[in-house]
């Protein structure tokens, strides 16, 4: 793939997922805190795997995790919003980055149920943990009673899992259709601004 088409493909990956976090995330806020994260890890998985695939590029992985994230660190320009509110949503999509970035690496498309498993679990213990040493907010999941942490912990990893390992049996199926070579500019722009304003509108509302 050349270049112009990589960057294309990777922007409009990334545009997708804020698009994603920014219309059913923040539905899925509704939930008891921490659980929209079981449901969208793989839903950003899906998009960083397929620029990955139709790049054969792995660090287009990373590139795609930077542009979801950056599209919601767009509300720290908001009066609305604190700071942690913010950046505890980005976090979460560096570190879900990173873990795929390591399973693309590693996965030779053998093994999928034992891959997903790795992979659901994976993320929810990289993202706790960074709360607990790094950023420390004052609703963390690393604050939860033993008990109710535990079943956190393995609710977030099963639910991924499963979505996960669903989308690896049925990659072909699942995979993007579009010809990369073939997207025109303005598709990854437009689909920019609209998370852009998505993000936007949404932070502000709720």
């Amino acid at each position: 793939m050349k270049n112009r088409s990589t960057i294309l493909m990777i922007l409009l990956m990334g545009a997708l997922w804020g698009i994603a976090e920014a219309t059913l995330g923040y539905v899925l806020h509704f939930l008891p805190h921490g659980m929209s994260g079981m449901f969208m890890f793989p839903i950003g998985m899906y998009f960083m795997v397929n620029a990955y695939r139709k790049s054969n590029k792995t660090g287009a992985v990373l590139w795609v995790a930077m542009i979801a994230a950056s599209i919601k660190l767009i509300d720290m320009a908001l009066p609305t919003r604190s700071p942690m509110s913010v950046i505890n949503p980005a976090t979460s999509i560096l570190l879900e980055a990173l873990v795929v970035f390591a399973f693309v690496h590693a996965y030779k498309g053998r093994k999928v149920v034992l891959s997903a498993c790795l992979v659901g679990l994976s993320w929810i213990i990289v993202f706790t943990l960074t709360q607990a040493m790094v950023f420390k907010p004052e609703v963390g999941l690393y604050n939860l009673p033993l008990a109710q942490f535990v079943l956190f912990i393995a609710a977030n990893a099963v639910v991924s899992a499963v979505l996960v390992g669903f989308y690896l049996k049925n990659e072909k199926a699942l995979e993007w259709k579009v010809n990369s070579e073939k997207i025109p500019l303005a598709i990854p722009v437009l689909t920019l601004v609209l998370a852009l304003s998505l993000e936007i509108t949404n932070s502000l509302i709720f």
